[in-house]
């Protein structure tokens, strides 16, 4: 071979276990969100990160002794963060803040799950969660969802049904970002367009569990139809 190709790739490396090891690849255009994202050189020097655990660990504590279902009338209660703030009074794994630290938090561990691990997202999310997630509509697995760059915009509360077992409660998550759908063993584009930024919904039905770290897993997903806005 005679010709010489110039290419870019950016590499992700993460610290794993007092060793590093390359969690994402991602080619030219696509991985320039890179330059403007902050460096963590290490778990400790994650202030955001940190932060979302406090927040957590604090609401674990202060879990109500009683169900859900008995610390609102969800009849009178009809807007969902209004509900979801009276429950947090007695409950405070119902308080928005710890709404919006899972929602960060699955945001990070689904773009790592795209492109590598998947062990952070296990921890975050159901099975078939995991599987809408990552190959919307294709159970098969055939086709996978590629998100590059993205940034959260707003995370919604949007219905609370703390009388189901386990109780629930629905997130709308706006996202901004390169999202498209490709063939696996190809790479064809099948939706979507690798080269525009989109604004776009995740409708994600959180369930209350036991586990203190992470009370709220995600247990089903749903893109509203008609959510994405493209943007140059």
């Amino acid at each position: 071979f005679t010709e010489t190709v110039r290419l870019r790739e950016y590499w992700t490396l993460e610290r794993r276990d007092e060793r590093w090891i390359l969690s994402q690849v991602e080619q030219g255009a696509e991985g320039a969100h890179a330059l403007n994202e902050k460096l963590v050189p290490t778990a400790w020097s994650d202030t955001e990160k940190l932060k979302d655990e406090a927040i957590v660990e604090q609401a674990a504590a202060d879990a109500a002794p009683v169900s859900p279902a008995e610390l609102v009338n969800v009849d009178i209660a009809t807007d969902a963060r209004a509900a979801a703030l009276d429950l947090s009074l007695a409950d405070g794994r119902f308080a928005p803040d710890v709404l919006e630290v899972t929602a960060r938090r699955t945001v990070r561990a689904w773009m790592q799950a795209i492109d590598g691990s998947h062990e952070p997202l296990r921890a975050l999310a159901s099975t078939d969660a995991i599987r809408e997630l990552l190959h919307p509509g294709d159970p098969s697995g055939a086709t996978r969802l590629v998100v590059r760059g993205v940034e959260l915009k707003r995370i919604s509360i949007v219905a609370l049904d703390p009388a189901a077992t386990p109780p629930t409660m629905t997130l709308d998550v706006g996202l901004r970002g390169r999202r498209y759908i490709e063939e696996r063993d190809t790479a064809r584009v099948l939706s979507g367009d690798p080269a525009r930024v989109t604004e776009f919904v995740e409708r994600w039905v959180l369930a209350l569990g036991d586990d203190p770290a992470e009370p709220w897993r995600i247990a089903s997903v749903t893109t509203p139809a008609g959510a994405g806005r493209a943007n140059r």
